[in-house]
């Protein structure tokens, strides 16, 4: 769990966290579903401060101002999850599945699509095996 500490950059205590969690035994053979919550601050936030004053993130590349670069940005901090998720598994492991959600959890019709959107990914997933 992270407490709310102004004095740390959030993004990098969440890595911090996944990675810790990715590496644990007991999750070597567990499919992971990623939620990133609070999008509506995050689409705020990323018109006012540059991804890149983030460590993580310092080889990010802006493109245009506006709601395209807030889907450019969130892409690029998905792949970093994706590339964080692949680099702790071993390739013996082609039996997990790794999703990432984007959510706004006060946006009661995205969190029901969100939710939707899990439900039929369990479902096809349970069939295929």
């Amino acid at each position: 769990m992270l407490f709310e500490d102004e004095t740390k950059n959030r993004m990098m205590e969440t890595k911090g966290l996944f990675d810790w969690v990715l590496k644990q035994r007991c999750f070597e053979k567990t499919s992971f579903m990623l939620f990133l919550n609070k999008f509506d601050i995050f689409e705020r936030k990323i018109q006012k401060v540059p991804l890149s004053v983030c460590e993580w993130f310092k080889d990010y590349q802006p493109t245009v101002p506006g709601k395209q670069e807030v889907e450019h940005a969130y892409e690029f901090v998905k792949k970093k999850f994706e590339e964080l998720y692949f680099q702790s598994s071993k390739p013996d492991r082609v039996d997990r599945v790794f999703k990432i959600y984007r959510t706004t959890a006060l946006d009661q019709k995205l969190v029901k699509k969100t939710f939707k959107l899990i439900d039929e990914s369990m479902r096809r997933s349970r069939e295929g095996t």
